[in-house]
């Protein structure tokens, strides 16, 4: 059994970069991470939240990095790159002497033996850096639904309120998006009487993922004046986001594209979205555009001036509905299955595990 070192986002392994990833990988196979002794192993793998420089200097073995966020080709201003390195290196996952951020991964990338990244888009960027750059999206089978999940009974559903709901799940700095569309969502929620689950922190932090902290609470009344009280917002867990999936009719996607770290984000949240088996309308960034052509739903793509319309259509639409969640199972069950993405991390361990023994 090949010998895994890994520098993971979380000790427990219960961080999504991690839950999702690796370590599910590793529940598969039956290998066992080596997080306190990384570098006792057979392939290192790190994750976004090491430090590169520190490990790539000491590893002895192929290294593969773990990339699932588009860095290298966000192109930040040199003021936030820089304040980026700071706070990454108070964080001790970078070094101030490279002082911008850039530096350390591009650094890292070339030192590299092979990159895992989440998305085509990030690969063509990453390539310039490195030959070996794979893809690879994140495993959201903990998200389908199965005999054990409570399929709600006859009795249930008639106590089910009348109101409908949209479905929305994230990190809370993640939130910034629904600026782009409070005024349109604030007018679809108020106007039909619909509400929305919010399946993420009541507070989160400020500056850099780390630094300062926001009331989840005031910024849903600050963004929706008239729907506020229509909008819940409940504490992430896996069980909650499914039970909430369950009573919602559609889920949302905003992505602010002029936010270039964000545009370059992976198909992966789209995906889960499709595996709580909910039609789902998307803003259109690269990755989610190439998806919705390629499982034809062009027409869940939604422009940043055609919120308000778009929700409204399929609001009305149970058909419209229907078929989107058909066309995403379809799609889910040809490109995205567990066992497609466990190949796919075998394919990258093994030869790196060859590479090792030449």
């Amino acid at each position: 059994m090949i010998k895994v070192g890994y520098v993971p986002y979380s000790t427990n392994l219960q961080h999504p970069g991690d839950r999702r990833r690796l370590a599910t990988w590793a529940a598969n196979t039956g290998a066992k991470l080596n997080v306190t002794n990384p570098l006792d192993s057979d392939v290192l793998v790190l994750s976004n939240a090491a430090n590169f420089n520190y490990w790539l200097k000491r590893a002895k073995q192929p290294v593969v990095l773990d990339l699932v966020d588009g860095y290298l080709g966000e192109h930040p201003s040199p003021l936030k790159d820089i304040s980026r390195n700071v706070v990454r290196s108070i964080k001790r996952t970078s070094d101030l002497h490279w002082i911008k951020y850039t530096n350390h991964l591009k650094a890292a990338c070339m030192r590299s033996d092979a990159i895992i990244v989440a998305s085509i888009e990030q690969q063509e960027i990453i390539s310039k850096y490195n030959k070996n750059v794979y893809v690879i999206l994140d495993d959201h089978s903990e998200l389908d639904f199965d005999q054990n999940d409570e399929n709600p009974t006859e009795n249930q559903v008639s106590k089910t309120p009348s109101r409908k709901y949209l479905f929305w799940e994230g990190f809370g700095y993640t939130l910034k998006h629904f600026e782009l569309i409070a005024k349109d969502l604030d007018r679809f929620l108020y106007e039909s009487g619909w509400g929305m689950y919010l399946l993420t922190t009541k507070e989160f932090p400020r500056w850099g993922g780390y630094i300062g902290s926001i009331d989840t609470r005031s910024l849903v009344k600050r963004w929706f004046p008239q729907s506020n009280e229509q909008i819940e917002i409940v504490p992430w867990t896996i069980e909650a986001v499914k039970s909430h999936a369950r009573k919602s009719t559609m889920a949302i996607i905003p992505v602010d594209s002029s936010d270039n770290f964000a545009a370059l984000k992976s198909e992966n949240k789209l995906l889960s979205m499709w595996h709580l088996e909910l039609p789902t309308l998307f803003s259109p960034i690269p990755s989610y555009s190439r998806v919705a052509t390629e499982a034809h739903e062009e027409r869940a793509v939604v422009q940043d001036q055609e919120w308000f319309e778009i929700l409204q259509r399929f609001a009305l639409s149970q058909v419209e509905c229907a078929d989107l969640r058909r066309l995403s199972m379809e799609y889910i069950s040809h490109h995205h299955t567990h066992q497609l993405l466990m190949k796919k991390w075998d394919v990258v361990l093994t030869g790196m595990l060859r590479m090792n023994r030449i």
